[in-house]
């Protein structure tokens, strides 16, 4: 009471066995501190490896901690264990920094080691709380099995496994939230290397890219029936599918809710019951073939409400295109063409036509792009000088009309109308009118990004993307580029590197042994991740060597 905080943490005076010590044949390890300590979550935070299945005690009494292994240490064995923040003072719950012990119960001592850092696949953040492991067997399977080694990453995410024996081995991270050393692909992220590493010399700076990837085989959970519609209802998320029927009927179908979900509308009429094949693919390139029965029944199932949400309505000044996206409840049936439009001002609109949309009838998305001149679209008021009599410096016009010196003419802000019933859904029902306001943009307003690339990879996409990861453009394959119009802000950029030039990421696939495709985060000269582009400003070019 009274004194100095105390921030010192405990200091190891000795142990038993001593660090390094081999030909160990005792059964329960004790250390010693210069003060009393406390355990703190010793199942979870004291890491042994090997790891062994048998039951560990931990007891502390004042200054002393002891491991007592209910079936003693394994013979002519190397263990190394991390204390990391399982033993504490009982002050402060200071504990001591990278105390780390290993021993052999045999007479040498397994030398090897690897280091490296674990990181995010498609972004920044510094990953917490990741376990790194090592296994041996080519049949090991991450998702069902325990590793042989395994470690903790520190706060700047870098591990390092010590005092492995030398051999082949295959390396992998993951976030072990049930403490269960298994990787469950379908809550945690996990990372791995296809091939595996070789342990005759100590490797160094070995990167992890964690994933989040629904590993699970893919399969048909449930098939519901009403008298309008189909739903089939998935263990997990889908991209594709493929549907093909008897007679080669033309199905309505779409995702549901989500993309865990196919909703198919019913055909009129059938008879007792409709045969269906399914062909269906999930994101790591697994598929499954299903065959189900459409049948007509009778229910009273309330239909949904059909409605829309859309992003904020842009004008692209590179492209000179008024931009929207909408994502329907339903699947459409009918576009009323006459029903949408620009309305400039009271007298004046510019149509949209079929050829400015693109709707994909699966995913219920509505693209809008439609071309139209700045200029055109943000007309500039026109000016009456009644001094002279004339408009803007024109000719001169008559009038006896006693007002002002000069009168701005009206300007209304454009925007973009969708009449009621400009959409049909499949079930006939429509959207109330919608109008989205199309805001200027003062091109000095924005700034402009030059980069250049130095690579030997000959496929890779560059996106700028905002600090919170939304992608602003993207480019692939350009050695010179200028990103323009930009608002001020901050932005990032990240290279994927595009193995298959298919022009997206892909995930890979840990039973395929195919790893995720590499990216590279573009990092200023002081380290960080994030640069801003400011008002009327050129930046660059910066240099992307990668």
């Amino acid at each position: 009471m009274g004194g100095p905080k105390d921030e010192t943490p405990p200091r190891l005076l000795k142990s038993s066995p001593s660090h390094k010590q081999k030909n160990f044949k005792g059964k329960d390890i004790e250390l010693v501190f210069d003060e009393a300590v406390n355990l703190n979550n010793p199942k979870d935070e004291i890491l042994i490896s090997p790891a062994s299945k048998q039951e560990i005690t931990f007891k502390v009494k004042r200054n002393t901690i002891t491991l007592s292994p209910k079936e003693g240490w394994k013979e002519n064995t190397t263990y190394s264990i991390s204390f990391r923040e399982g033993i504490r003072d009982i002050t402060e719950n200071n504990a001591p920094q990278n105390l780390k012990l290993a021993f052999s119960t045999g007479p040498m001592i397994d030398s090897m080691l690897v280091k490296g850092r674990v990181k995010m696949a498609l972004n920044t953040k510094i990953p917490e709380k990741i376990t790194v492991a090592l296994y041996e067997s080519d049949t090991f399977n991450i998702f069902e099995h325990t590793p042989s080694y395994f470690t903790l990453i520190d706060k700047k995410a870098t591990y390092s496994l010590e005092n492995i024996k030398s051999g082949k081995y295959y390396i992998y991270a993951f976030q072990d939230n049930n403490k269960n050393l298994k990787v469950e692909s379908r809550t945690e992220k996990f990372a791995f290397l296809a091939n595996p590493i070789d342990l005759t010399s100590p490797i160094d700076s070995l990167i992890l890219p964690l994933i989040s990837l629904d590993m699970r085989p893919l399969s048909m959970n449930s098939i519901r029936n009403t008298a309008m519609l189909t739903k089939l209802k998935f263990n997990k998320s889908i991209i594709d599918y493929k549907i093909k029927t008897e007679g080669n009927l033309n199905l309505i179908n779409s995702f549901g809710d989500d993309q865990t979900e196919i909703a198919i509308y019913n055909p009129e009429q059938i008879k007792d019951s409709l045969k269906v094949s399914i062909h269906s693919l999930d994101s790591i390139g697994s598929s499954i073939d299903s065959v189900f029965y459409i049948k007509q029944i009778k229910d009273n199932s309330i239909p949904t409400t059909f409605s829309v949400t859309s992003n904020s309505i842009e004008y692209n000044l590179k492209t000179n295109q008024v931009i929207q996206e909408f994502k329907f409840t339903k699947p459409l049936k009918h576009i009323n063409f006459d029903s949408v439009f620009i309305k400039l001002d009271s007298l004046n609109k510019i149509p949209i036509t079929e050829k400015d949309i693109y709707y994909d009838p699966i995913y219920k998305k509505l693209n809008i792009k439609k071309s139209i001149h700045f200029d055109s679209l943000f007309k500039k008021p026109v000016t009456i000088d009644l001094s002279s009599n004339k408009i803007d410096g024109s000719k001169e016009v008559k009038s006896n009309i006693p007002i002002r010196k000069t009168a701005p003419s009206a300007q209304t802000q454009p925007e973009l109308i969708l009449a009621k019933g400009t959409f049909i859904s499949q079930e006939s029902d429509t959207l109330k009118p919608l109008k989205f306001p199309i805001t200027e943009t003062n091109k000095a307003s924005t700034g402009t990004l030059l980069v250049e690339v130095t690579t030997d990879q000959p496929n890779y996409i560059i996106q700028l993307i905002t600090t919170e990861g939304k992608v602003i453009e993207q480019v692939a394959n350009v050695k010179k580029y200028a990103f323009e119009y930009l608002s001020p802000r901050n932005y990032k950029i990240m290279v994927i590197i595009d193995k298959n030039n298919n022009g997206k990421w892909d995930p890979g696939n840990y039973f395929n042994r195919v790893e995720p495709e590499p990216t590279w985060f573009y990092k200023t000269q002081d380290k960080k991740y994030d640069f801003p582009i400011r008002a009327n400003w050129e930046l660059g070019p910066i240099m992307l060597i990668f």
